[in-house]
């Protein structure tokens, strides 16, 4: 707690953020689609806001940050990986539960070949033996996942973490994470009314859930930023969680699937996932 403070600078970037993100929510409830063009934008809208912050307060738009994936990407790579174990988990604990029916026919064998219908991979979808299966998928969803960061990722995290981190939670402040968190999972209200993650239900999703959801996911992300200071942890971890959901879509029957069990299986998962990330890091990091 002693390490948390909320900042002049980070209320300023909020907002700014919150002011910029006026204009693309307008079209994009004017069309009534949260898939809308201007989300492309919108996710842009922290980035943007950071840059102003930065050149504003002459603090260097790459300060604090560390830029060179090589150095560490082994923890890069992990992190790529968690969110489709996550996935794979809730997955097959939402069939446990009868939260959801597996489609008939989305993989099938044929003479020792494999296909699996439904899923874009780099080097086709023919039936193919497992090993060649295996590596085709994996390759494609690290492309897809780094794609997704570079592209939608690195504009949402650039703000979030790597500036609004560096204001209220400095030093690994689990309070500083939580209040990020509330004010990100907010920032997505338009969106989540207009019934983007939580369709069946968009008003408890947007004043509740998806709060819940981002101090969970904020902890997650800024524990890794934290770690090692590399920009590309959280991008990724953006990039590879939303690349990842396309599994469950891509196994079950849409109208099958059980929302509240199966996005309470996904959101507890994380909750672990944070709680250990958390855990590990304190008894690791001792507190400044």
């Amino acid at each position: 707690m002693k390490n948390f403070k909320f900042s002049k600078k980070g209320w300023q970037y909020i907002a700014i953020v919150y002011l910029l993100s006026i204009l693309p929510y307008y079209f994009i409830l004017k069309e009534q689609h949260s898939e809308s063009s201007f989300t492309l934008l919108l996710m842009w809208i922290p980035a943007i806001a950071a840059i102003i912050m930065r050149l504003y307060h002459k603090e260097g738009l790459f300060s604090q940050l560390r830029w060179n994936p090589l150095k560490d990407w082994k923890w890069l790579l992990c992190i790529s990986f968690i969110p489709l174990l996550i996935e794979i988990v809730a997955l097959l604990l939402t069939l446990g539960l009868d939260g959801a029916q597996l489609k008939p026919d989305f993989i099938v064998f044929s003479e020792g070949l494999i296909q699996v219908k439904g899923v874009a991979m780099i080097f086709g979808a023919a039936p193919q033996p497992w090993y060649l299966l295996l590596g085709n998928y994996v390759l494609s969803y690290l492309i897809a996942a780094l794609l997704y960061s570079l592209f939608f990722g690195l504009g949402e995290e650039y703000g979030w973490r790597g500036y609004l981190q560096k204001e209220w939670a400095p030093h690994h402040s689990l309070l500083g994470y939580a209040a990020i968190g509330i004010v990100w999972g907010f920032w997505h209200l338009p969106a989540i009314l207009l019934g983007h993650n939580y369709p069946e239900y968009p008003m408890l999703g947007g004043f509740v859930l998806m709060p819940i959801l981002c101090v969970i996911l904020s902890i997650v992300f800024g524990i890794s930023l934290s770690k090692k200071q590399i920009i590309w942890a959280p991008v990724l971890f953006h990039g590879a969680l939303n690349i990842s959901t396309d599994v469950s879509n891509t196994v079950f029957i849409e109208e099958s699937i059980n929302r509240p069990v199966h996005d309470s299986i996904w959101s507890l998962l994380w909750l672990v996932t944070a709680i250990l990330l958390w855990l590990t890091t304190t008894t690791k990091t001792p507190s400044r």
